[in-house]
């Protein structure tokens, strides 16, 4: 008796609806982020921080993206601004 109770339980489980979004099909899913808006964020965090540091961290991470050139040209302003001229 035990075993049909749990066995009724297992039908109810897998027959029971899955949320909306879970049924969408491969086609119905949204395409995924573009991966420069991401990198872009982390740039545009880089400059909300306003350090050395952060750009180093951005160009440590994105070296070959055309973005770590802009990051490389900001970080340089940034220490001849603080009066330091390393690069």
């Amino acid at each position: 008796m035990a075993m049909y109770g749990f066995m009724a339980m297992m039908f109810v489980v897998a027959a029971t609806p899955l949320p909306h979004d879970a049924r969408e099909g491969p086609g119905d899913m949204r395409p995924a982020r573009d991966g420069n808006i991401a990198i872009q964020e982390e740039l545009d965090a880089a400059r909300r921080t306003a350090t050395v540091e952060a750009y180093d961290l951005f160009i440590e991470r994105h070296p070959g993206h055309p973005l770590a050139d802009v990051a490389r040209e900001e970080r340089q302003r940034l220490l001849d601004k603080a009066g330091g001229r390393r690069g």
